[in-house]
This record gives C-alpha cells, structure tokens and sequence, in this order.
C-alpha cells in the first residue's frame, strides 16, 4: 500500500495532453489561478504519476497515443488504495457521446475544446473546493460515528417531573452516583435541593423552548458520595468539590436527554489560564490586563487617601530596526533583557509595595512598551529621577548571543491627579508624553502638558483637512522654470503642490507633505500632481507654445506602489503627453533603499520613455557603482551646495566635482537654489548644463510661465 503523501499548501495537478502547447497553456492558468500543476506527455506516463504524486485534480485530454484518455480514468479509477481525486476531461467536441463516455470512464466533469482559458481556472477551482467538502464530510461522519462509540461521559433520560428513566454512566465518568442510586428516583433524592431546584427548573425551560441548554454545578465529595477512583492503582485524594457540567436537550414534548461531565480539571486549568492571563508570555513580567487591574487598585486607593502616583510609559527607540536587521529571535531576546534590567532597576522604595497575587507595578503593555507606577509621590522629581534611572539602565549595551547591542528608551509621565483621574487618560497623557520625548530627539523624558494635547489635536485636524484637500480642490500647483545655462533658454519646469486651507491658508509644503508621507495620503496626491502637471504642459502647447519637460516628484511611498508604472502610462495616455516630456524626480534615498526592486521599477519607466533624474543629489549616500546600473538621465545638485557659491570653497569643489562626475557618465547636471547672477555665471564655469531657482523664476502659476515662455528666457531672468 502507497503511503499517505504529506499534506500540501497548494493545490496540485496532473495535465495530460500530447499537446505541448496545450500543456503549457493549461500550466499557464493554473499558476494564475494559485495551483502547482506537472505534466504527463501521455496515458502511460499520467497514470504512473497519478500513483507517484497522489495529485489533488487531473486535466484529461481525450486524444492521446498509446492508451486514450477514456482509458487512463478507468485505469485511475481502479486504483483502490488512492484517494479519489477529481477528473477533468478534456474532449474535441461536446458531442454527447464524448461526454457520454467520460462520464462513464469515471470523470468529475469535462470540458469542450476550444477552451475559454479564464472559465477554466474558475472551473478547477470550484471542482477542487467540491472535492475538498466531500472529503472533509466523509472525515467528519467518521470522527462523529467514533465519538458517539466512544464517548465517556455520563447519560440520562427524565421526565418533566424530576424523575430519572435511565441513568448509564460512561466508562471514564468519575460521576458520584450510580444507576442504582438513580433510576426511578426523584431529583430530590439524589442532589441537594438547591441543585436539585436548578436542574427541574432548566429542564422545564428545555422542553418549553426545545433548545439546547446547560448547568454547571458543585457536588461536595462527602457522605454518600462514592469515594474517587486512583488512576493507574495509585490512591487519589479527591478534591473536596467536584464540578460538573450538565446539557440538557429534549427529546419529547415530556422528556430531556442529559449529558454530564466531570469539568473539574477543566475549572482548575481555567483558573490557571486566568492566572496566566495576567502575565506577559515573552518576558513573565505582568501584561497590559494587570496593568491595568494594578492602576485600578492604585486610583482607588489614593483617592481614599488623597495620594498622587505617576505613570511612566516606556518605549525603545528603533526597536524596529533591530527586529528588521537581526531578526525577531534576537528581538524577542532583547525584550526579556531588558525586562530583567528593569526590574533590577526599579527598586521597591520606588514602587507600590503589595502582597496580593498578580499585582505589579512594573509591566509590558505589548511590543516594546513598558510601563511602571510609582505610588505615594511626594514630588514630581522623584518620578523624574525613576525615569532619569531607566533611560541610563537602558544605555548600557547588551550581550546577546554574538551581538552587542545598544538601545535608547523614551519615556513619557503623567502625573494623577493632575493629569487624570481615571486608567485611560492617564495612559493615554502618558503615551503622549513619550510620542513628545520621541520627538525631541529620543532618549528623552517628558512630563505631560495640556499642550501636548493640542498639538495632537492640531495634527489631527490637519490631517483630517488633508484626506478633504483633494475632493474639495484645495490643491494647486506651480511651476519653477529651468534654464539651459549656456544659453538662458528655458527647457522644462519644475511641478510643485501647494495648500490652500480654507480656514488657515496657504500650508507650507515643509508642513503638510511629511503628514501625506506618515498618512499614505502621499500616493494618491502624487497621481493628482502626475496627472495635473501633464495636462498642464499639454495646454501650454495646445496654446502655440513650444513643446516644455514638467519634472514631478516622485515620493518613496508612490515609487514602492505596484500600480506606479500603470498610473503613469494613465496619465501620459489620458492627457496626451509625449512620454519624453514627463520627467520623474527620485531621491537617492528612494532609489537605494531596496536596490533589486528599484531596478525593476526603473526599468519599467524607462520602458516608458520618461526622463529620470536624481534629485537632491549629494545628500544622500549613492555608491557611483550603484549610479552606473541605475541609468537616470541627470543629477540635480542640492541647493545646500550652491547657496554658499562662489564664497565657500568646498561647496564649489563639491559642486565641480559633480558635474565632473555626472559628465563622466553621461548624465545631465541640474543646479538647485540659483539665487545670485554671480551663481549662475560660476555653474557655467564649471559646465553645468541647466539651473533653477529664485533668480531664474519663482514657483509661478501657469500663465506666468506662459508669459515667460512667450517673453524670452533672458528677460523673463532679467525682470526676476
């Protein structure tokens, strides 16, 4: 007999067809649709791997040399020691004797050539779902059948009067009566009237409602109770309560079945899960649920006693970046030393002293949070030099394993009453607080103020403001000319969004970009900008201008969508821009943070045809390897680099060196911040070939760049 073949995660099938082009056409749909799929070139061979890989579906063509498809699904049929797989047949024709006989030989289902490829994954899919149902049925009945044969527990039958018709004990019940004791005897006689009372009553209610219902009671271990049964010839001492658990269903109008359960190891392994339930499993310190209880407790009391406490929450800094380097084992690892440390950090004068079980003062809240509670505050510099205390135990390296490790910790205070007066605000104000340490650089304790609140408020508001701008038009953008040095000639513009806030007015783009980046909100107002800048330098030529590159900008968020080279053939498609005119602006960040994935993007766009530059370049960290394979078109030099020219050296030797550079390997310079006559005169020193920036043009509407294009670049520069 065939083993049993592990279980898969994928659905696997058999194509069998002469046919290769058939063949990889059918292993085409099937990866579309999810399923590992191997080939049989004929009968002999489809069915030899039929027994060999035990394949969850088989695709059958009809016409095959040697042995025909009619014949290999008898063959499989007979198979008796393998698990009945789904057949699909594949006929010339839907002639029914085709189907006729498909059918007969065994087949599930069939399908007709020419075949509708789309239609047929589907197909497969919902015969490989039927199959999977039929056989868990078929498992389901037997594990029933074995569970109704072998179940242990208790049995009886009673009438609506309390009285017991049959009573048979199961052959692991360690029920404390007997049939003897039962049959024919009243509630009454064989529980204590107040359990007795509870059971008459729920039984009445059962065949009132005909419902399933069920009871849980005490039973003591005393007097006429049979004494509880050793296991394994070993003298058990029994409890000095057991617990059980009745259901009761009718199977009358006048008559319920019941099944009793000794549930007492499940009460006692329920009180240790509720135990459990109040520790954290990673590190054993207590978890959020205690947590809170403790803070409970702690409010209560000091309000009896017109006490303060404070709350420090706690967070470490770039925890992410160590699960993300090292892994999550060396992670996990870290969270348990620094739980540890804590401990020994926190001394007992610090903390609330109790002795009841599960009450703590030191907790995780969950991921690399943690929280203390310093009772009985006499001065807010005590819990300032607790926090003072933290942030300098966790500076010191830790060992783990092979690595060295070093972590921050930021911490935020609330302080009760001042803060609050109930568990969440006081959490809540503390988290604040640690948000604000963060912040302000990291590594950093910070007390709660009311002030924190409003400036969440405002970030709030304006996010909320931001997620209306584009439904409500409130975004516009201008355009910043460049220039060709050599000639003053302007060749392209530069696309910048800006905000016009109802209420508070232009928003700076320093402002409300970062929040579209934290807020995802970036992708979709990238495509706006995308699709507004082309449109808008299709107009300029639609209006006898010439033919103008607009450069948009490209976030790393919208370079990491799957859709982005879909969204830009889109907006060149729907505006009619030449692709060539379109230039996509990346930061050297965006471009080195996943270089294999940023190749296959970039080629994409290249694909398209749009010009690609590196925009704030020098401020990043490109290898000049990387740069080669990247194949952009041009550099833009950060304007930090030109704001100093000509007096600062070094930023003049950096600049030249760029260009330099750039020139070597083909590309294009673009000199950011232009703002001196003496600037631009120097860029051209040095070969720069284009520029921008306030002394070329200011960020301008679209019809003053109109003007410019018609006026002449030189006087437009002139009249800037």
């Amino acid at each position: 007999m065939m083993a049993t073949p592990p279980p898969r995660t994928r659905g696997l099938v058999l194509v069998a067809d002469d046919d290769p082009v058939m063949r990889l056409l059918m292993l085409e749909m099937l990866s579309q649709v999810g399923l590992d799929a191997v080939e049989a070139v004929d009968g002999v061979q489809a069915l030899a791997r039929y027994q060999e890989l035990a394949p969850d579906l088989v695709l059958l063509d009809v016409e095959m040399p040697g042995m025909d498809g009619f014949t290999v699904c008898r063959e499989m049929r007979r198979l008796e020691t393998h698990p009945v797989a789904p057949i699909i047949m594949v006929t010339g024709g839907d002639e029914l004797e085709s189907v006729t006989r498909a059918y007969e030989a065994g087949a599930t289902d069939f399908v007709s050539k020419p075949i509708n490829w789309p239609i047929l994954g589907h197909r497969v899919l919902y015969v490989l779902r039927a199959s999977d149902a039929i056989t868990r049925l078929r498992i389901a009945d037997a594990q029933h059948r074995a569970v109704l044969a072998a179940i242990p527990d208790t049995f009886f039958r009673m009438n609506k009067d309390g009285y017991y018709l049959d009573y048979e004990q199961g052959h692991e019940a360690s029920d404390v009566f007997s049939s003897d004791l039962c049959v024919g005897r009243h509630l009454n006689d064989v529980l204590p009237p107040e359990i007795a009372r509870r059971m008459l009553d729920k039984v009445r209610a059962v065949l009132e409602t005909q419902r399933i219902s069920s009871l849980d009671y005490e039973l003591p271990v005393t007097g006429g109770a049979a004494p509880l049964r050793a296991r394994h010839g070993e003298h058990a001492v029994a409890p000095p309560v057991r617990h059980f658990e009745a259901r009761l269903v009718a199977t009358g109008p006048s008559e319920v079945l019941g099944l009793v359960r000794d549930i007492s190891e499940r009460k006692r392994t329920e009180e240790q899960i509720r135990r459990l339930a109040y520790c954290d499993s990673l590190t054993g310190i207590p978890n959020r649920q205690a947590f809170l209880e403790t803070l409970e407790a702690e409010l209560v009391r000091s309000r009896k006693g017109n006490k303060k406490f404070a709350v420090l929450f706690m967070d470490l800094d770039a925890f992410k970046r160590i699960n993300d380097t090292l892994g999550h084992d060396v992670g996990d690892h870290l969270l348990m030393a620094v739980s540890e440390r804590l401990r020994e950090t926190t001394r007992p004068s610090d903390l609330v002293s109790r002795t009841e079980v599960g009450i703590s003062n030191l907790a995780r809240l969950g991921g690399d949070e943690f929280t203390i509670l310093i009772p009985d505050l006499e001065r807010v510099e005590n819990a300032l030099n607790v926090a003072h205390r933290v942030k300098e135990a966790m500076r010191r390296p830790f060992q783990l394993d092979d690595h060295e490790i070093f972590v921050t910790a930021s911490i935020g205070i609330s302080l009760y009453p001042e803060d609050g007066e109930d568990c969440n605000s006081l959490l809540k104000f503390a988290d604040t607080a640690m948000y604000h340490a963060k912040s302000c650089g990291k590594n950093n304790a910070k007390l709660y103020s009311s002030s924190l609140t409003m400036q969440i408020m405002s970030h709030v508001q304006l996010e909320v403001g931001l997620r209306k701008a584009l439904q409500n038009d409130e975004l516009y953008l201008l355009y910043q000319p460049q220039i060709a040095v050599a000639s003053t000639r302007i060749v392209g513009v530069e696309a910048l969004v800006r905000w016009r806030h109802p209420e508070r007015g232009i928003i700076s783009p320093t402002e409300f970009i970062p929040l579209a980046e934290e807020t995802g909100l970036i992708v979709p107002i990238g495509e706006w900008v995308l699709r507004t800048a082309c449109r808008q330098a299709m107009d300029w030529q639609v209006l006898g201008q010439r033919p103008l590159r607009v450069a948009v900008n490209l976030s790393a968020k919208q370079f990491k969508d799957e859709n982005l080279t879909q969204i830009v053939l889109s907006a060149l498609h729907d505006t009619g821009l030449p692709a060539h005119l379109l230039e996509l602006e990346l930061t050297e960040g965006t471009l080195m943070d996943d270089a294999r994935a940023t190749m296959v993007t970039l080629e994409q766009l290249r694909g398209i045809g749009v010009y690609l530059s590196i925009d704030d370049f020098g401020t990043g960290y490109s290898s000049m390897n990387y740069l080669k394979r990247f194949n952009v078109r041009a550099l833009k030099i950060d304007k930090s680099f030109i704001s100093g020219l000509p007096q600062d050296s070094e930023n003049a030797a950096i600049t030249r060196a760029i260009i330099a550079m750039a020139h070597g390997l083909k590309l294009a310079v673009v000199a950011e911040g232009v703002e001196t006559g003496e600037q631009l005169v120097l860029l051209e020193e040095y070969g720069c070939d284009l520029a921008q920036g306030y002394h070329l043009g200011r960020p301008s509407p679209p019809e003053i760049i109109a003007q410019m294009l018609g006026d002449g670049a030189a006087a437009a520069i002139a009249a800037s």
